[in-house]
């Protein structure tokens, strides 16, 4: 082949590529497993009374105490004794598959923590292992203790199936969402 060649093939490749765009980021959320049966109502009951009998001592809830203010970019990082370093990096960096997912935005304290205490039990029986809990950051709150950021990182430390939490790397909502691993079903 002769370098006259080449350009030709080059200007022959540039002239097919003259209209090609890249293809758009896909959403990685559209990607997430979705539960393929609603659970009903009572079979939820059932199993939140449960969890509390077996996992809490006297079946206590989520606790309503003084909740330490988290400030909105406030990097999140949390995992029980034996929690493994490899597995705690693979957390932090998003390298775990995102298996479903909660997004508080909208939602009353009080709404939020029955919801993430039964989001938390159904992932936990369908096998999840790792879920994102998207909290945001609160920014336009004036009062720090009130924010959802702060109780949810108040409730996941008391949850027993919750083995570790860690704020989310940018790509998968950084400061605004946790990525939570959870316990494996018995």
């Amino acid at each position: 082949m002769t370098e006259n060649d080449n350009d030709d093939q080059e200007g022959l490749f540039k002239e097919a590529m003259m209209d090609v765009q890249p293809l758009k980021k896909a959403n990685r959320s559209a990607e997430l497993k979705k539960p393929a049966t609603k659970v009903p109502e009572s079979t939820l009951r059932a199993r939140r009374q449960a969890a509390q009998m077996e996992d809490k001592p006297g079946g206590a809830a989520l606790s309503e105490a003084w909740v330490e203010p988290i400030e909105p970019e406030q990097k999140l990082v949390y995992s029980r004794s034996g929690i493994q370093h490899t597995r705690m990096r693979q957390l932090r960096q998003g390298l775990l598959p995102i298996q479903y997912q909660l997004d508080l935005h909208g939602y009353r304290i009080e709404e939020a923590r029955e919801l993430i205490s039964e989001f938390l039990l159904f992932c936990r029986n369908e096998g999840m292992q790792c879920v994102r809990i998207i909290h945001g950051k609160s920014h336009r709150s004036t009062n720090r203790q009130n924010t959802l950021k702060s109780h949810v990182n108040h409730w996941l430390r008391q949850l027993p199936e919750v083995l570790a939490f860690c704020s989310a790397p940018p790509s998968e909502g950084g400061t605004g969402s946790l990525l939570v691993l959870l316990k494996r079903k018995a």
